[in-house]
């Protein structure tokens, strides 16, 4: 298999696919992603039914716990990022977590949150160890990001993975479930499976 790819990658500029070159991440511009952002159900559903076909990758922005928990519960999905946007809590429950494990949904953690001061760091940090704790009693996929939008917010793969390791989690296995997303998804597109479940 090649290098792990970044999935959720915002702005594919020149300059932002040389650095993850650089870094030593898959080819940015060899697969593409699709960010969904939805305020109810239906238009979600119409979303993941207008794209899943296009993209190798689709990511639910969530935030709300009922889109959460239909994006989780939804296979065609193969990332909920930044479940706890706008909210208090994390934005996983059991149930939540329960449900992107049956349908193969992976909770996104991304490294660009924490970009910010101590306080909201230790803040996003709580949130991510009870996410994260959630995705190992679950067996539920997950996956660390640099929600790059430009060159500077690039961190190599190892430095990624080292943020997990040091909340005592699994860096690497993050970094590698990227990758099994996209080799499924792109195996999937080669056999011609068009519009229900995605993967087998």
């Amino acid at each position: 298999m090649d290098r792990s790819p970044d999935l959720c990658i915002r702005e594919k500029t020149t300059e932002v696919v040389e650095k993850a070159r650089e870094l030593g991440w898959r080819d940015p511009e060899s697969y593409e992603t699709k960010f969904l952002d939805a305020e109810d159900w239906g238009e979600l559903k119409r979303k993941i039914q207008k794209n899943r076909e296009n993209f190798d990758v689709l990511v639910f922005n969530g935030g709300s716990e009922k889109l959460n928990r239909k994006a989780a519960s939804d296979a065609r999905i193969d990332v909920l990022l930044h479940p706890e946007k706008g909210r208090k809590d994390s934005g996983v429950d059991e149930v939540i977590s329960k449900k992107a494990a049956e349908n193969k949904v992976a909770i996104g953690f991304d490294l660009h949150q924490l970009f910010q001061t101590p306080k909201i760091q230790t803040h996003i940090l709580s949130h991510w160890r009870k996410n994260l704790r959630l995705c190992e009693k679950f067996d539920t996929r997950y996956i660390i990001t640099t929600g790059a939008t430009e060159k500077t917010d690039f961190r190599a793969p190892r430095d990624l993975a080292s943020v997990l390791d040091s909340i005592e989690f699994d860096g690497r296995k993050a970094l590698n479930t990227q990758e099994k997303i996209l080799e499924e998804n792109l195996k999937i597109q080669e056999k011609g499976v068009k519009g229900g479940v995605k993967r087998e």
